[in-house]
């Protein structure tokens, strides 16, 4: 049954995966559609067990309207000797958003999947490539882990950061914050309860006209679910502030090795 279940959600995170590709048509990169007169192009690529990770930016030089990309191509490709099993492609990846281009941590945070950041167009992804070649796709952005692993916690980075929690053991995407309509996050933090976030002051938050208490939205990890409550800002200084995985990240369409 165990084994069953697996493989359904392999499925499901596999066709959640390859949406955005399918949406854009996706295309193989071919050096030859990208001279270097007009393009710089990077590559590199991360081993993960019987698996080469490969990703690729085309930076065009001189920013024009027409034909595309105007900004940035780029591909996460998931390769067995020289073979394409899989890939996340993006089109034209618009230099919105701060950053822009696929990112990987300074440490990759499993053993068991290789985890990719792609920034940009007001819509961050998050790409996981497991051991077995599956690669997931789904909206994201900086993220932090539960001690145990077994959640990653984050803001998906566009015009409006929601939260997303991704349930690493079972490949799933818990909560989506945009779908459900959740406040857009401010800051992290943890205290005895567990763990919980403040606000985006720019979601419309109503403020306290003393000054006094903080509204927070607490993460029920338990029962998946986001519950409201206030905290005096003494208390709020007393406790934990929880930061983001450390990413390095260009603002040019590049990744560091």
């Amino acid at each position: 049954m165990k084994h069953r279940l697996f493989i359904a959600l392999s499925v499901v995170c596999l066709s959640i995966g390859s949406h955005i590709a399918s949406s854009q048509q996706s295309r193989r990169f071919n050096s030859n559609s990208y001279p270097a007169k007009s393009f710089y192009v990077s590559r590199h690529d991360y081993p993960l067990g019987n698996y080469m990770i490969r990703i690729i930016h085309a930076k065009r030089i001189y920013e024009v309207s027409a034909p595309p990309p105007s900004y940035c191509r780029a591909w996460l490709e998931v390769r067995e000797d020289d073979r394409i099993l899989r890939q996340a492609y993006f089109d034209d990846i618009e230099p919105v958003g701060y950053y822009f281009g696929i990112f990987v941590p300074k440490h990759q945070p499993f053993e068991d999947y290789f985890v990719a950041l792609k920034e940009g167009d007001y819509d961050g992804r998050l790409l996981l490539v497991g051991k077995d070649g599956s690669l997931i796709n789904i909206p994201g952005g900086d993220f932090f882990l539960t001690p145990d692993k077994r959640y990653l916690i984050g803001a998906h980075d566009s015009d409006y950061a929601s939260l997303f929690v991704f349930d690493v053991l079972d490949r799933h995407l818990v909560i989506d914050g945009e779908k459900e309509r959740l406040p857009a996050v401010g800051d992290w933090y943890l205290d005895r309860v567990g763990y919980f976030f403040t606000e985006d002051d720019e979601t419309g938050q109503t403020p306290d006209p003393n000054h006094k208490t903080v509204s927070i939205d607490r993460l029920d990890l338990k029962h998946l679910k986001i519950t409201k409550a206030v905290k005096t800002k003494a208390q709020l200084e007393s406790d934990r502030k929880i930061d983001y995985l450390p990413w390095p990240k260009s603002h040019d369409c590049t990744s560091e090795r």
